[in-house]
């Protein structure tokens, strides 16, 4: 099951500098417990915005760079987009949760099998915006509001 877990503003802004453009203690919060145990994926670029270890989660790290060399042991540097498909697409026993940035949610947005969103209240100041997807392709599953942003789940629709 490959699932989109991400945060955006009113204007869908996602990123300033691969970093947040904001900073919630609870989105971060929820972040950390939607992922923690999990196996999830980041861009290269995403991760080093990070800029510390996420402990407890198996995290990829998906770059073009054959010759990237990260030391961490949770840490798996790939470069095949496909073999992530495959392993994960439609099959609901093993799980990713694909973390960023805008080239690998562009990528893996026609796989997605749920998206995780958090939609984060107001307009910031950034450089990087969420791609432009067809959100009727999903059904909305839950809704939780929080202080200053709502989290809202979807799943992919059955096609006919």
């Amino acid at each position: 099951m490959i699932k989109l877990l991400w945060a955006m503003d009113e204007n869908r802004l996602i990123g300033a500098g691969n970093k947040l453009p904001w900073h919630l203690k609870e989105e971060l919060a929820h972040f950390k417990a939607t992922t923690l145990g999990k196996t999830i994926l980041f861009g290269r670029k995403t991760y080093e915005g990070i800029g510390k270890k996420l402990p407890d989660r198996k995290i990829f790290l998906l770059t073009h760079q054959e010759d990237y060399k990260i030391d961490d042991v949770d840490v798996e540097v790939i470069n095949n987009f496909d073999n992530i498909i495959e392993k994960y697409s439609k099959n609901p026993t093993n799980e990713i949760l694909i973390c960023g940035g805008k080239k690998v949610y562009e990528d893996f947005l026609p796989y997605a099998d749920m998206l995780i969103i958090s939609e984060i209240k107001g307009h910031y100041v950034g450089d990087t915006y969420f791609p432009g997807f067809d959100i009727t392709a999903f059904q909305q599953i839950s809704e939780v509001v929080k202080p200053g942003f709502i989290i809202k789940e979807y799943i992919r629709k059955e096609e006919n």
